[in-house]
């Protein structure tokens, strides 16, 4: 029988993700890999080659890059080993000895010297880790990137992202059982927030971190360790169970993770079409399902017809005590499941004064993986009209860029003004605003960002949603708008972008095109809100 031997990223993944895996009566799936989940893959894979490409340019002492060895196992598993024995003092790229006791594999992207004993894990990850709403956080650099040499940051704190100290704590029992780990466990994480000077932050995985539910208790808060060994040793049990040929321990519930998980076709599809996990998708956390579940709330139905405050007063409360939001959640929930009985996706439930000008101008920024802003789109009347340089590389560019944007916007201000008319510039959520507000000077009146309107909270506070408030959600199921890609999104846009400035005329049109969809779907969504007026 073979070995079970779970990665990094079984521990903060679906547990029944796991049990398919290890189940052989299970179809293996032969489907294409979903769009989002190569996007979310290869945005990884391009910002985790830029950070190496610039740490290995500094010329750090005792860097030893071993990625070109990935494919063969044995070799890469024994110049880890080798580099680790030889004290280097930065390993990127390496492969752990298969901890066959604790049934783990793994390969961290970077293994950090301590100076004393051994090394530190650290993971390169394409999202933010920074935030100033917490504690000030350690931090390395790049060229001193070990924990000896880490400072508290000046202007503000990190995320505890559980999956990415998870996926830390996996690689720390790993460096145990092979007698490599530090003196003391912490691990890193380098995330996106500053392209242009990586920074390593900096966590210990033994201090009580997440607030998560206790039988005992109702709420505990333990270590980054403490849950990794809990959810690994049970997804080990669900793993042996699963090839053994037993009753599974863990059944398929419908949640965020299944839009991106490979399994979704033969695991939560199976679901009884009016379950409400299958349905609700994203809605609820498994725990919550669950916990429903055992309240005999299994179908949209069952949960339309429920009383929140009676559910969160008995039992399912109980199951739920360390879910801070647990009551804005449910009630969210039970007004999806009213739509999914219904058949709706959205509803409007109340009417909105969305304010009027003679001339409305939307507006709509792009932004690539570095974080700097290369396309500003304006939709005046019906006259679309983009800025947009994809080579955008620095913040002089990006500056310079915005400046013709918001010259265009005072402009058009100074010609309504001067033609005794009103004008109004409409946005949906917070970015445009954001980012114009770091370019003085600005447009005067009307056209100042802070005069801007974001429709996005009165669209919250008019219409009923089971897919979200996001633009594309609410453009497509409200007022029918639709993309002329066939697959727009964020990430998508990211590679397109990417493409375009190494000189690809195609995706730079295809830029264009899904810039300009976006700006006439927010003009659709202010024509489908008055519509109800």
């Amino acid at each position: 029988m073979r070995p079970i031997l779970l990665s990094g990223y079984a521990a903060k993944s679906c547990a029944r993700a796991v049990h398919n895996a290890y189940d052989e009566t299970i179809p293996r799936p032969d489907g294409p890999v979903p769009a989002e989940l190569r996007a979310l893959f290869d945005t990884g894979v391009a910002f985790e080659a830029a950070v190496f490409d610039r740490w290995a340019a500094l010329a750090v002492p005792g860097y030893v890059d071993l990625r070109d060895l990935d494919g063969d196992k044995r070799t890469h598993i024994g110049a880890t080993l080798g580099a680790m024995r030889a004290g280097a003092a930065v390993i990127v790229g390496g492969r752990l000895p298969d901890d066959h006791a604790g049934g783990r594999t793994g390969k961290p992207d970077i293994l950090l010297h301590d100076g004393v004993r051994g090394y530190h894990p650290a993971d390169v990850k394409a999202h933010h880790v920074l935030d100033r709403r917490y504690d000030d956080a350690p931090a390395s650099s790049l060229r001193a990137p070990a924990y000896r040499d880490a400072v508290r940051l000046p202007d503000g704190g990190a995320r505890h992202r559980e999956e990415d100290l998870l996926q830390l704590a996996h690689y720390w029992r790993m460096l145990e059982a092979c007698g490599h780990q530090a003196a003391e466990p912490r691990g890193a994480i380098c995330g996106d927030d500053r392209p242009g000077d990586p920074l390593l932050v900096w966590y210990d995985l033994a201090t009580p971190a997440f607030r998560t539910y206790s039988r005992t208790s109702g709420v505990a808060t333990r270590s980054a360790l403490e849950r990794y060994d809990h959810e690994h040793g049970f997804r080990l049990r669900v793993a042996d169970v699963a090839r053994r040929g037993g009753e599974p321990l863990v059944a398929p519930v419908g949640q965020e993770e299944c839009a991106t998980c490979r399994w979704a076709p033969v695991c939560v599809a199976t679901l009884p079409g009016d379950d409400l996990s299958g349905a609700l998708r994203g809605a609820l956390g498994v725990r919550e399902h669950l916990a429903l579940r055992a309240v005999g709330v299994r179908t949209v139905t069952d949960l339309a017809d429920s009383d929140p405050a009676s559910l969160l007063a008995g039992s399912y409360g109980l199951a739920v005590t360390h879910l801070r939001n647990r009551a804005f959640r449910l009630r969210k929930a039970v007004i999806a499941a009213g739509l999914a009985r219904d058949g709706l996706v959205m509803r409007r439930t109340a009417r909105v004064e969305i304010p009027r000008a003679d001339v409305e101008v939307d507006i709509d920024v792009e932004w690539g993986a570095d974080g700097l802003v290369y396309l500003w789109g304006v939709l005046a009347g019906d006259v679309y009209t983009p800025f947009f340089d994809p080579g955008v590389a620095d913040a002089a560019a990006e500056e310079r860029l915005a400046r013709r944007c918001l010259d265009h916007l005072a402009g058009l201000a100074r010609d309504t003004a001067g033609r005794g008319l009103s004008l109004r510039v409409f946005h949906y959520a917070p970015p445009e605003p954001r980012h114009a507000l770091r370019f003085a000077p600005l447009p005067a009146g009307d056209a100042h960002p802070h005069a801007w309107v974001d429709l996005l909270p009165l669209v919250r506070g008019a219409v009923d949603s089971r897919a979200g408030h996001g633009l594309k959600a609410v453009a497509v199921h409200g007022p029918g708008h639709e993309w002329r890609d066939a697959d727009p999104g964020g990430l998508q846009s990211q590679q397109w972008h990417g493409a375009a400035r190494d000189g690809d005329v195609a995706a730079a049109g295809r830029l264009l095109e899904y810039n300009e969809d976006d700006v006439r779907a927010t003009r659709a969504i202010r024509e489908w809100l008055r519509a109800a007026d």
